[in-house]
C-alpha cells in the first residue's frame, strides 16, 4: 500500500507537470524518457494493483481462516472448560469414592472381625453338635437296648401272665375239689361215725380197714393242701 501510494503520488507529479508543460509554451514537450518511465510507473501501479487485490483476497482468506480458528478456539476453550468441569467433578469423584473405599475397608475389617467371630462360634457350636450327636446316639442305642429290654419283659409278663391265669384257674380247680374233698370227709366222717355206732360190735379187723381209710383219706387231704399251699 506505501509503494502504491508512492506510485500514486509520483504519477499525480508527472500528470501535474504534464499539465503545467501544456500550458506553458516556454516548456518543451516531454522527452521519450519521461514517457518511458511514466508508463513504467503505470505498469508497476497496475502490477501493485493486481498484487494488492491478491493480497486482500489472500487476507480475507487469511481472516476467514482465523474467524474458523477463533471459532475452534472457542469450541477448543468451551472444551477445556467442559473438560475440566469434568475433571473437577471426577476428583470429588475419586475422593468421594476413596473416603468410600476407606469406610468400606473400615467395615470390610470389622465385618472379616465379625465373621471370624461367628466362625469361631459355628466351630464351637459345630463341636457341641457333634457332642451332643454322639450322646444322642449313645442314648439311641441305650434306648434301642432298653426297648429290647422292654419288649423281653412284656413277653415275659405276658407269659407269666398267662402262667398265672392257668394256675389260677388250677388253683380253682384245687379248691373246688379241696371242698369237694371236705365234703367226702364230712360225709365220710358221718358215715362212719353211723358205721361206728352201728358196728360197735363188728370185729377189729374191719374196724382196722376203715381206720386205713381214714388215714389214707387224711394222706390225700394233706397232699391236698400241700398241692395248694
Amino acid at each position: 500500500q506505501q509503494e502504491k501510494e508512492n506510485l500514486q503520488g509520483k504519477l499525480k507529479l508527472r500528470e501535474h507537470l504534464s499539465q503545467t508543460a501544456g500550458k506553458s509554451e516556454a516548456t518543451p514537450a516531454p522527452s521519450k524518457n519521461s514517457d518511458l518511465e511514466m508508463k513504467q510507473l503505470q505498469c508497476k501501479l497496475k502490477n501493485s494493483n493486481n498484487e494488492i487485490s491478491k493480497q486482500s483476497t489472500t487476507i480475507k482468506s487469511l481472516k476467514n481462516e482465523v474467524q474458523e480458528k477463533e471459532e475452534r478456539v472457542r469450541e477448543l476453550q468451551a472444551k477445556i472448560s467442559r473438560l475440566e468441569r469434568d475433571l473437577s467433578m471426577k476428583r470429588h469423584l475419586i475422593e468421594d469414592l476413596r473416603s468410600r473405599l476407606k469406610a468400606n475397608q473400615e467395615n470390610e475389617k470389622t465385618s472379616n472381625e465379625t465373621l471370624e467371630s461367628l466362625e469361631r462360634k459355628v466351630k464351637a457350636q459345630a463341636e457341641d453338635c457333634l457332642n451332643k450327636k454322639t450322646c444322642i446316639d449313645s442314648l439311641k442305642q441305650r434306648l434301642n437296648v432298653a426297648t429290647k429290654e422292654k419288649s423281653h419283659y412284656e413277653q415275659m409278663y405276658h407269659k407269666a401272665k398267662d402262667e398265672l391265669e392257668k394256675k389260677e384257674l388250677k388253683l380253682n380247680n384245687l379248691e373246688s375239689k379241696m371242698i369237694e374233698t371236705e365234703y367226702a370227709m364230712t360225709e365220710l366222717e358221718a358215715t362212719a361215725s353211723q358205721q361206728l355206732q352201728g358196728l360197735a360190735k363188728q370185729t377189729g379187723q374191719a374196724l382196722e380197714t376203715v381206720q386205713r381209710k381214714l388215714l389214707l383219706t387224711n394222706d390225700k387231704v394233706e397232699e391236698f393242701m400241700t398241692f395248694v399251699k
